[in-house]
C-alpha cells in the first residue's frame, strides 16, 4: 500500500520512536494547552466547539503517533483521513478556513514546544523534518476537506439558483408578456373614448413599468448564461460600421429623452470577425451604462483599428461626459450586483458584468478609464483573428 505522495516518504518509511515516545508522554498537556490558545486566540469559539475540539484533537495526537512508530504507509493514510474528517467537522461547524489553519498552527508550535522540553534538547533536523512533515500533513488534508465541502455548498447553492432563473425565464416572464398584451389591447379598447383617457395613459405607464421588470429579467438570465459558460461564440465576418451604427439607433430614443447626443465616428470599411450577438450585447451595455449615468453632454463612439504590432485588431471606445468612477469602485467594476454611486439612476448592477463575460468569450479586453466628474470612458479591444 503507498500514500500516492512522494513527498511523504521521510515519514511514511521511517520511525522516529523517540518522537512518538515523548508524544505520548504530553499528549495530555498538549491538549490542555492547545484549548486555551483556542480559546484565546478564537474567542468566537463557543463550549460546543471547544468540546468537539477536545473529542479531535486526541484522535490526531493518536494518529501522529503511530505514524511516528511506524515504517508504514498504512498509519500515514490514516492520519491523512482522520485529518479530513477534521476538517469536514469543522466546516460543517461554521469554522472559516482561516480560523482552521490557525488552530493547526497553534498545535505545531505547542507539540514543538513540548517535545524538546520532553527530550530536554533542541530536536535535530531530521527529526524536526519529520515533525513538521506530519503537522502540514494533517494541515493539508483538513484544509482540502474543507475546501472540497464550501465547493460543495457553493455548487448545490449555484443549482438553486439556476433553478430559480430558469422559473423566471420559462414561468414569470411568460406571465408578463401576457399582462403587456392585455394591457395594450384594453388601452387600444379605451383610447376610443374620450372620457377615459387618463386611465389610458395609467395603462401605458403600468405597461412600461412590466416591460422595465422584463427588461432586468433578461438581463439577469443573460449574466447566469455567460456564467455558465453555456453561450458558445460562433465567429463569422462582422460589419462593425453596421452593427456600432444599429447599436446608437436602437438607443437614441432613450439619449433623446435625457438630452444626449449620440456621436458615431466609424470608418465606412470596418470589418472585423466576431460573434455579432455577443458584440451586440456588449455594445448595448456599455451604451445603455453611457446613457443611464449621463444627464447631459455628447456620448461619443468611436472605432478605430490598432497600427501592425499593437495588441488586437479593433478598438471600440464608448465615452461620456457624466459623474465619472470612483478610484475606490475600479476594483469591483465588472461584478455582479455590485454598484457604487448610482447617482439616483435605477438597476441591478449587472451590465458591465454581462459586458465583461461576453468580452472575455470573444477573446478580447475591456478597458476602463475614468475621473471623477469628468466622465468614463470604456474601451473594447477586439482580438486579431
Amino acid at each position: 500500500m503507498s500514500t500516492e505522495d512522494l513527498t511523504l516518504d521521510l515519514l511514511t518509511y521511517h520511525a522516529f520512536p523517540r518522537l512518538a515516545s515523548a508524544l505520548r508522554s504530553r499528549s495530555d498537556v498538549i491538549i490542555r494547552k492547545w484549548e486555551t490558545a483556542v480559546r484565546s486566540m478564537l474567542p468566537a469559539a463557543d463550549e460546543l466547539t471547544l468540546q468537539q475540539l477536545q473529542n479531535s484533537l486526541p484522535t490526531i495526537l493518536q494518529e501522529i503517533v503511530d505514524v511516528f512508530e511506524s515504517n508504514k504507509p498504512r498509519e500515514t493514510r490514516e492520519l491523512i483521513e482522520g485529518s479530513r474528517n477534521h476538517g469536514s467537522t469543522r466546516f460543517h461547524e461554521s469554522y472559516s478556513i482561516k480560523e482552521l489553519i490557525i488552530e493547526y498552527q497553534l498545535l505545531r508550535r505547542i507539540i514543538m514546544e513540548q517535545i524538546s522540553e520532553h527530550l530536554n534538547e533542541a530536536l535535530d533536523t531530521r527529526s524536526t523534518v519529520a515533525l513538521n512533515m506530519a503537522i502540514d500533513t494533517a494541515l493539508q488534508s483538513g484544509v482540502v476537506t474543507f475546501t472540497e465541502d464550501l465547493q460543495q455548498q457553493i455548487k448545490a447553492a449555484a443549482e438553486i439558483q439556476s433553478r430559480y432563473l430558469s422559473f423566471l425565464s420559462h414561468d414569470v416572464r411568460n406571465h408578463l408578456n401576457r399582462a403587456t398584451l392585455h394591457l395594450q389591447l384594453l388601452a387600444a379598447k379605451l383610447a376610443q373614448a374620450p372620457e377615459y383617457s387618463e386611465s389610458v395613459e395609467d395603462i401605458h405607464s403600468v405597461n412600461r413599468a412590466i416591460l422595465h421588470t422584463i427588461s432586468g429579467m433578461d438581463r439577469i438570465l443573460q449574466a447566469e448564461q455567460l456564467r455558465q459558460g453555456s453561450v458558445e461564440p460562433h465567429i463569422q465576418p462582422v460589419d462593425l460600421n453596421f452593427v456600432l451604427r444599429d447599436a446608437a439607433k436602437q438607443l437614441y430614443p432613450e439619449a433623446k429623452s435625457k438630452g444626449l447626443e449620440l456621436d458615431v465616428d466609424v470608418p465606412e470599411e470596418a470589418q472585423t470577425e466576431s460573434d455579432e450577438g455577443l458584440l451586440t450585447l456588449i455594445l448595448h451595455n456599455l451604451l445603455s451604462n453611457a446613457i443611464k449615468y449621463s444627464s447631459m453632454g455628447k456620448i461619443k463612439i468611436i472605432a478605430r483599428s490598432r497600427p501592425e504590432g499593437e495588441e488586437g485588431e479593433w478598438v471600440v471606445s464608448i465615452s461620456d461626459q457624466g459623474p465619472g468612477i470612483a478610484p475606490e469602485n475600479f476594483k469591483y467594476l465588472f461584478d455582479a450586483f455590485r454598484r457604487g454611486d448610482t447617482y439616483g439612476t435605477p438597476g441591478v448592477g449587472l451590465g458591465l458584468s454581462i459586458a465583461s463575460h461576453a468580452t472575455k468569450l470573444l477573446g478580447g479586453m475591456l478597458e476602463v478609464e475614468s475621473k471623477v466628474d469628468d466622465g468614463s470612458t470604456f474601451r473594447l479591444v477586439l482580438p486579431q483573428r
